[in-house]
Order: structure tokens, then C-alpha cells, then sequence
């Protein structure tokens, strides 16, 4: 069972933190912050933005960025990934590489010097959300659900310079289209990942209390459930 809290996969946000969120944000954002944090975490109520771009045909060589690398990892790449992944704030734990490998999954990962300082993880098969709680997508999506920058390396927008080389992934995967959900109150990966020429088509979620499970989608592409 892979568990990740998804982010965006271009933006490599993670989930915001409640310090600091007003102050960026504004009164209003930071009250709705509040609410949603509250019903996720005493209701169970998930809501999330389903956010999608369609895959380019690349053209020409792979990007060069100066001082940077990108690479794929894949199953029987753990100890490679393991070593490169040192820095601990990147949250990258062995249990989970291992369990996201041996069901198909991918992780792409920008590196200075040999270490990893930017990642996504995508997946092409149904994937855990939360609690039991998995998520589902059409044939023809890559699903990005776990992305990370260090913050010493924000603001160079890395992953978006490798896309390219993710999107030739895609292709050689037969997908046609990325997607991703991001909870509606976080408003930091949600500007990444339409900077990066996403666009929102949709919501999805689901209401757990207990045995009762009730999701709801707006649109085809995603769906939330319990095996």
C-alpha cells in the first residue's frame, strides 16, 4: 500500500503549513484553510481541485540545465534512489520506494552533485490516498501524486525545466495527459501547477466516517474509492 500526500508535480509544493499561511495569503484564505483542515481531520471530509495538462511530443534533445540532472527511477533502481535521497526533509523512506516500485511506479527526480534535490513520484495504476482510500484514473493519465523541491532549491522552477523529459515518459507509456488533485486550500501548489500549464478541470473527494464512505466526483477522469 503506497501512501503519499499528493502535491503538485511540477510545482513540488508540499501542503502548507498553518504558520505563516494568513500572512501570505490573507484573512479570508487563512479562514478557509481553517475550515477545510477541520473538516478533513474531524469529519473526514476531502475535497480536492483535479487538475490536468495534455503531454507535448518532445522535440530535440533532452534540456541541459548547468549544475543539475534529471533521471528516472524505476524498480531495481532502490538502493541507487536510497543513496541519492539523503537529505532527510525529502520524506523518501525505504518501505515506501519499495512499495511504490513493485506496483509499477516511477519517481523522476532532478539532482545537484548526485543528490536528489527536486522529485515527483507518477503512477499509472489505481494508488492510495488516505485510510484506505484509493484513487483511480482513466488509461489514457499519468498520475502525479507525491512531489517534493528542497527549499533551498525553490524558486529555479527545476522540475518544470525537466518536462520535457517527463512527458517522453508519458509517451512512452502511452499516456496522453497528466493528472493530479490538490486540496482546495492549497493555494501555493495550486499557482505552481497552473503556472506550469495545468489547468483545473473538475473537483473530486470523498466523506469517511467509520464504515460509511460517500464520494463524489464532477467529472470521469478520477474517482475516489474503497476497494
Amino acid at each position: 500500500m503506497v501512501s503519499a500526500d499528493p502535491s503538485s508535480a511540477d510545482g513540488a509544493t508540499t501542503p502548507p503549513a498553518a504558520s505563516g499561511y494568513r500572512a501570505r495569503w490573507g484573512l479570508i484564505a487563512a479562514m478557509q484553510h481553517r475550515v477545510i483542515q477541520a473538516l478533513a481531520s474531524r469529519l473526514g471530509l476531502r475535497i480536492y481541485g483535479i487538475f490536468s495538462r495534455p503531454v507535448a511530443t518532445p522535440i530535440g534533445p533532452p534540456p541541459i540545465v548547468a549544475g543539475f540532472a534529471w533521471r528516472l527511477f524505476a524498480a531495481g533502481d532502490e538502493k541507487v534512489l536510497l543513496t541519492a535521497a539523503c537529505h532527510s526533509d525529502l520524506g523518501i523512506t525505504e518501505s515506501f520506494v519499495r512499495q511504490a516500485f513493485a506496483k509499477g511506479d516511477v519517481c523522476d527526480a532532478v539532482l545537484h552533485d548526485g543528490k536528489i534535490v527536486a522529485f515527483s513520484w507518477s503512477a499509472f495504476t489505481p494508488t492510495h490516498d488516505h485510510d484506505g482510500v484509493y484513487v483511480e484514473f482513466g488509461d489514457a493519465y499519468r498520475y502525479t501524486y507525491f512531489a517534493f523541491t528542497l527549499p533551498a532549491f525553490r524558486g529555479r522552477h527545476l522540475p518544470r525545466l525537466f518536462t520535457p523529459c517527463r512527458d517522453r515518459l508519458c509517451i512512452e507509456r502511452g499516456r496522453t495527459h497528466c493528472i493530479s488533485y490538490i486540496s482546495i486550500d492549497n493555494r501555493a501548489s495550486m499557482r505552481s501547477f497552473i503556472a506550469s500549464g495545468n489547468r483545473r478541470i473538475g473537483f473530486a473527494g470523498y466523506w469517511l466516517c467509520g464504515p460509511i464512505f460517500v464520494p463524489f466526483r464532477t467529472l470521469d477522469a478520477l474517482r475516489f474509492y474503497r476497494p
